[in-house]
């Protein structure tokens, strides 16, 4: 099922989840439901981009069972909120790295979880001495522990999942008690709760920027950026260390759109067998979505999984160029590969990145892109360039300097030029519709895809 179809169905979920959410008078259900609603239009890249509708009433409904436990308000502590940590991926040390410069620079710094992080990232939240508030049980049981320790907070940074409801009715709470709450808007091209409740959106891309002034109904924004990684890396000789003969890609499996399309396999099929060049993919597990290529293909073709963060970036390092996710983008990535002075390719349209001139409209031009590289080589003053403007504007020093000067007040503005009208903020939802992809809350079963 695609277009207009699509649309109609997805239209007719939401009034159901609407309808059910607005008649809940259980406050767990309530929750499940509204959850449930985000999680529709996260994952589904309808054209809804926000609710401030199911915000409020969610808060309302639950406001009276919040309680507080009446101590002396210090307002001394910046808290961070993560709805869950991962290995993979920019956005878990976009939040503890921004934390952690924020310690070593004085600041009281506590992290709050609304639902759970890996081992690897509690183990190093751990380490960096930041204290850390795992928020369990129900959901107004969560919600009440959030609420406290908001009233503990000078500010509160939101990096939280679109879907989460309970930080937003939190955050909802510490803005009427005058506590300024900022939200990452991390998940830049998805509906997410929260945006229009806090004082200010934190936006990582001009294409970010945008969106949220199109469709998120924002009372303020300030540019935050993504912090590329620090590279002291250890520079020890690894098998990869020598010839720079591979192309690489680093990203979720979700980014490639591995369950429900082949354009990337079709790109590989492309890049390894017909160009015979070498691939190597960080962050793809499985191997089954490419098991139909040619046999020329997968030998050209590294499955790499998980990887740490210091691994990456030296296969990073070495090799001959870049590509960008695709048809879901790239953040932390990308900013690397230009740090790293790598050529990058991709394939999606323009998103508002610095430097997203590398993407280009469709795989064919992809593919001629790279081909013409393969002729004439890298342009290294314009790489040179973007590794210059990368290492001054997004270290994680700049980027911490502008998150001090929001909490303080102030208002930044994206830091490079773009062309406002070359962006097209519904790039993703026009693919959502072309595509057979839709999520179906479980307990929806009425006109769902499989039945029609």
């Amino acid at each position: 099922m695609h277009g207009p179809a699509k649309e109609q169905l997805a239209i007719k979920i939401d009034g159901v989840l609407l309808q059910a959410i607005e008649k809940s008078e259980d406050l767990n259900q309530l929750f499940n439901l509204a959850e449930h609603y985000g999680k529709f239009h996260w994952l589904n890249t309808t054209s809804r981009w926000a609710c401030p509708e199911v915000e409020r009433h969610v808060f309302h409904k639950v406001s009276s069972a919040i309680t507080t436990n009446g101590k002396t308000v210090t307002k001394g502590a910046i808290t961070h909120v993560l709805s869950e940590g991962y290995d993979v991926g920019g956005h878990t040390p976009l939040c503890v790295n921004l934390a952690k410069e924020q310690a070593q620079r004085g600041e009281h710094v506590q992290l709050a979880i609304t639902r759970n992080v890996t081992p690897n990232v509690a183990s190093d939240i751990k380490q960096s001495g930041i204290a850390t508030h795992i928020c369990s049980g129900s959901h107004l049981e969560k919600l009440n522990s959030l609420a406290n320790l908001f009233l503990q907070s000078k500010a509160v940074v939101l990096h939280i999942h679109p879907d989460d409801i309970v930080a937003c009715c939190a955050a909802i709470f510490a803005e009427r008690e005058g506590i300024p709450c900022l939200f990452v808007n991390h998940a830049d091209i998805h509906f997410s709760y929260g945006p229009s409740q806090c004082s200010t959106v934190l936006e990582i891309s001009a294409g970010s920027w945008l969106s949220t002034q199109a469709f998120r109904h924002p009372k303020s924004q300030s540019f935050l950026g993504i912090p590329c990684t620090d590279l002291n890396v250890s520079n020890e000789p690894t098998e990869d260390k020598v010839t720079g003969n591979y192309f690489i890609t680093v990203g979720g499996a979700h980014k490639y759109h591995l369950d429900n399309s082949t354009i990337f396999v079709d790109f590989v099929e492309e890049l390894c067998g017909k160009l015979d060049e070498k691939l190597k993919i960080i962050g793809v597990g499985n191997a089954t979505p490419f098991s139909k290529l040619s046999d020329k293909a997968k030998r050209n073709l590294e499955i790499l999984g998980t990887q740490t963060r210091d691994a990456t970036i030296r296969q990073m390092r070495n090799a001959k160029a870049y590509i960008d996710s695709f048809p879901e983008g790239g953040g932390t990535s990308v900013t690397n590969a230009m740090l790293l002075c790598l050529p990058i390719f991709g394939c999606k349209a323009k998103g508002g990145m610095f430097g997203d001139d590398y993407l280009s409209a469709s795989t064919t031009e992809l593919i001629d892109r790279i081909q013409h590289f393969r002729k004439d080589g890298p342009n290294i003053k314009k790489l040179q360039e973007r590794a210059e403007f990368i290492r001054k504007t997004f270290s994680l020093k700049t980027c911490a300097d502008r998150l001090e000067s929001t909490i303080a007040g102030g208002r930044l503005q994206v830091p490079f030029d773009f062309q406002a009208d070359e962006i097209d903020l519904t790039f993703y939802q026009k693919q959502w519709l072309s595509s057979e992809r839709f999520y179906v809350p479980p307990f929806i079963k009425i006109n769902s895809p499989k039945q029609q």
